[in-house]
């Protein structure tokens, strides 16, 4: 009888101390996604605010949108001057590209992948 007692003592601590660990799940997971909706409603504010902006800026001319994109000079080549681009050859097309794109995107500092890398090695550097 003893045994049967202190069990059912046990059990009811056991289903206790389950119960609690629950409930403070529980309340760790809303704090965790009341931040995470706090935090998605400022991202869609900021996103609601930028597109108002743009649109704004669109329809009013977009003079402040613009000013900071490069615009192209007038003496560069226009695409009709070159001809039809599919009919250029390989050579050509590379050499319109770079004098259409030269002061409209200045180029970027890329590194070397590994296989430019290992292309660009001499055949003949002895290592055979």
């Amino acid at each position: 009888m003893p045994d049967n007692i202190n069990e059912r003592r046990w059990k009811a601590l056991q289903a206790r101390m389950d119960a609690d660990a629950a409930r403070r799940h529980a309340a760790r997971l809303a704090v965790k996604e009341a931040a995470k909706e706090a935090a998605d409603d400022k991202l869609r504010a900021t996103i609601d605010e930028a597109v108002r902006t743009a649109v704004q800026g669109l329809l009013g001319g977009g003079a402040e949108l613009t000013e900071s994109v490069p615009q192209p000079s007038p003496e560069a080549p226009a695409a009709a001057e070159a001809g039809p681009l599919y009919e250029m050859e390989p050579g050509a097309w590379q050499a319109h590209a770079s004098r259409y794109w030269a002061d409209r995107m200045a180029p970027k500092y890329r590194p070397m992948t590994m296989g430019e890398f290992l292309g660009a090695q001499a055949d003949g550097d002895g290592a055979a």
